[in-house]
């Protein structure tokens, strides 16, 4: 914390060995923990920041590279496309406010590096291939019941009310 700034009437307190200052205009107590400038609403908040143990950094599992289908269907397609992708990272994004990663980080046949949903990522298998087959089969009969139900609605006879019209054949 730069004492240049500090004036010369402002509250001091040192506690734990650091300098906590009360800021009047604001009505914060400032001090630096960690390398890192900190504000507390009140001197007992500050003091019990400082007496916070440092939070110890659990070590991550190094993250290796693997590769999984990428679902690159678009909304309106009337069958499901994936394609090889490489799983590069976990992203920073979060579920809903939890630890749990909804985003990786993914790099395309064609070398673009992106960000995508994890909702879009499936794990290469025979089992996924199987599924991914029955999905499209059931595509294609949804598409062909659909041209069928178009065809019926179609044939459905419409109401005539040219008796009503006068053509001018008086």
């Amino acid at each position: 914390m730069s004492t240049d700034k500090i004036p010369s009437k402002a509250p001091l307190v040192e506690y734990g060995g650091i300098q906590i200052l009360y800021l009047e205009d604001v009505n914060k107590w400032r001090f630096e923990l960690r390398g890192r400038e900190r504000k507390a609403d009140s001197l007992k908040q500050a003091k019990e920041w400082i007496d916070k143990p440092e939070p110890v950094k659990k070590a991550s599992k190094p993250f290796e590279r693997f590769e999984a289908y990428l679902d690159s269907t678009d909304y309106y397609g009337t069958k499901r496309t994936v394609e090889v992708v490489t799983v590069t990272s976990v992203a920073q994004d979060t579920y809903r406010g939890t630890n749990i990663p909804c985003v990786a980080w993914i790099v395309r046949q064609n070398k673009e590096r992106t960000k995508v949903n994890v909702e879009k990522l499936f794990e290469i298998s025979e089992g996924t291939k199987q599924k991914l087959k029955s999905v499209n089969e059931l595509f294609t009969e949804a598409e062909t019941v659909k041209k069928r139900a178009e065809a019926v609605f179609k044939s459905i006879k419409r109401v005539d009310l040219s008796e009503y019209v006068d053509n001018g054949d008086e």
